[in-house]
């Protein structure tokens, strides 16, 4: 056959355009977030070639899969955590009326480096995958930076990659822990930590905290900050690492519910009382810290919300209504008894 009366196909305009089959079709349904140099490089190969489409084979070959993936990391247990169990929950309750199916995966070694995240996009299994629990390991996301596949970070964001994201405002939930449990009179404050030097919210929360220390006069000491893996477990080690190297502390912080209930528990075990002896505050809000004794102050996050929300901007990115999503969602503190604040008014009043 000549090269004139070639039949050219959908591949050959990928090859010779230097992108990949995803990025043609893209442009061949004038998606917004293809940039307009691509676009008309891939459109200059199209007139060269002569290509012409044929319609009823575009329409099958490029039609929505109406699944989304839900990639959460390789943790044990992950889909029974009820962090990961109220986000997914949420998404997979509005992707249920808006009429998608969820796909769930782990992002295990092996998924990473098969690249299989890449193949559920160009096999067509997929339409877009929204990460929950990404962290700075997962070097695979910047393949999925510019914008040609719908790919979400959600309750978390990089300031590495510039990627779509709906994530909870970490820095200002942080804050207002911190700035509580000053206004309380605690000045030597335990610090729980989990996983900052690896995800980025996590370092906004510390970031806060030192923020507000220094705000109150107060000095920064490294040896109140441990490292608790944002378990309950990790949490009781942390809690008894702290209290024994650092008698002097009377209110402990924790980035996480998990870690809190540990550093109570543990704490119950060593014979002290919260808040009496100790103050906890933990951070996220999820169901068993209204249920603790004393009951756990938090930071309220809403993450059944947060993951409706951002199934719901994640098909507007497969639809190209819009080009981009960085959201951030307003979060509260809930005080319980576990701060002493109640103690503290109860106090008060008789005085009055």
């Amino acid at each position: 056959m000549s090269e004139s009366k070639k039949r050219y196909t959908i591949k050959d305009i990928a090859e010779q355009s230097g992108v990949s089959l995803s990025t043609v079709s893209l442009v061949l349904n004038d998606n917004p977030r293809i940039s307009q140099a691509t676009r008309a490089r891939v459109l200059k190969t199209i007139e060269r070639l002569g290509y012409q489409p044929n319609r009823m084979a575009r329409a099958l070959a490029w039609r929505h899969t109406r699944t989304l993936a839900v990639l959460v990391p390789q943790l044990r247990h992950a889909f029974a955590d009820v962090y990961f169990g109220e986000i997914v929950s949420g998404i997979y309750d509005r992707a249920s009326r808006l009429g998608y199916k969820i796909l769930l995966e782990v992002a295990r070694n092996e998924f990473i480096e098969s690249k299989e995240y890449l193949q559920l996009y160009d096999q067509k299994f997929i339409d877009g995958i929204m990460f929950i629990g990404a962290n700075s390991r997962h070097r695979f996301i910047a393949e999925l930076a510019d914008g040609t596949r719908p790919f979400m970070l959600v309750n978390n964001y990089t300031k590495e990659f510039d990627l779509n994201y709906v994530v909870s405002n970490y820095r200002y939930g942080g804050w207002q822990a911190a700035k509580h449990l000053v206004r309380l009179g605690h000045q030597r404050i335990g610090f729980i930590s989990g996983g900052v030097a690896e995800i980025q919210t996590s370092q906004d929360i510390l970031e806060s905290f030192k923020e507000v220390l220094d705000e109150s006069g107060i000095a920064y000491d490294p040896k109140l900050i441990v490292d608790g893996w944002l378990t309950e477990e990790g949490g009781m080690k942390a809690a008894e690492e702290l209290l024994r190297q650092n008698p002097d502390v009377t209110a402990i912080f924790a980035l996480n519910d998990k870690m809190a209930l540990g550093a109570m528990k543990k704490m119950n075990e060593l014979g002290l009382r919260v808040p009496q002896d100790v103050a906890v505050v933990g951070f996220d809000d999820i169901p068993q810290a209204s249920f603790a004794i004393p009951g756990l102050t938090t930071i309220h996050q809403p993450l059944y919300e947060i993951g409706k929300l951002a199934c719901e901007r994640m098909v507007e990115l497969i639809h190209g209504k819009v080009s981009r999503v960085q959201e951030v969602i307003p979060i509260y503190l809930t005080v319980r008894e576990s701060c002493g604040a109640r103690l503290k008014e109860a106090a008060a009043a008789k005085t009055e």
